[in-house]
């Protein structure tokens, strides 16, 4: 009787060994993974997108996150004023795109009115206007040709009443017949004081 005791304790001795062994191996390959992976994830390269932001010549905007987001800031006077060329639109492929402005957001629509074109300086397609206090939107989209540049244009900028109006956008940007797409945020700020 004493034998088999001695025999089952030995056997749980060598069976909790055994798993205690098999655990501090699996814990040393896991450590191992983990530092495989964070090491490759080291040499991943950056590639540019098809499309980019620019500032344009009108000097309003500011470019972010690899040339997809930008800000158009600009002050508003109670004389109408045209900043044709806000922000540039730089098709880098010999692609044909298709985009359009798409309202996402707002605050304090109120003090200001405008009208924020796409154009190419041979013709031009309104996308969102503000009009005491109301904003429409057009959901047509405008040609992005092969290696081609277009503006986005703000004209009849004019201000209301005193304070800053922030306008959250996107521009989608799809290739013709096809329904994947991607976005680019675009925020405009316009401020005026009386």
């Amino acid at each position: 009787m004493k034998r088999i005791a001695k025999q089952e304790i030995f056997h749980s001795v060598l069976l909790v060994l055994a798993l205690l062994i098999l655990t501090l191996n699996l814990v040393h390959n896991v450590k191992s993974t983990v530092y495989y992976t964070n090491l490759s994830e080291n040499y991943q390269t950056v590639i540019q997108p098809l499309i980019i932001l620019k500032n344009d010549t009108n000097n309003v905007s500011n470019i972010y996150l690899s040339n997809t987001s930008a800000k158009i800031s600009i002050t508003a006077t109670s004389n109408s004023a045209t900043y044709n060329y806000s922000l540039k639109i730089v098709n880098n492929n010999a692609s044909h795109w298709e985009v359009k402005l798409e309202y996402d957001d707002c605050i304090d629509i109120i003090h200001v009115n405008t009208t924020i074109v796409l154009h190419n300086n041979i013709s031009s397609l309104w996308q969102i206007k503000i009009e005491g206090g109301i904003k429409r939107q057009n959901d047509t989209y405008y040609d992005l040709a092969d290696n081609a540049t277009i503006h986005i244009g703000v004209q009849n900028l004019v201000g209301i009443s005193s304070g800053t109006t922030i306008l959250h956008t996107y521009l989608r940007i799809k290739t013709p017949n096809k329904t994947t797409y991607a976005l680019y945020e675009i925020t405009f700020e316009f401020k005026y004081n009386t």
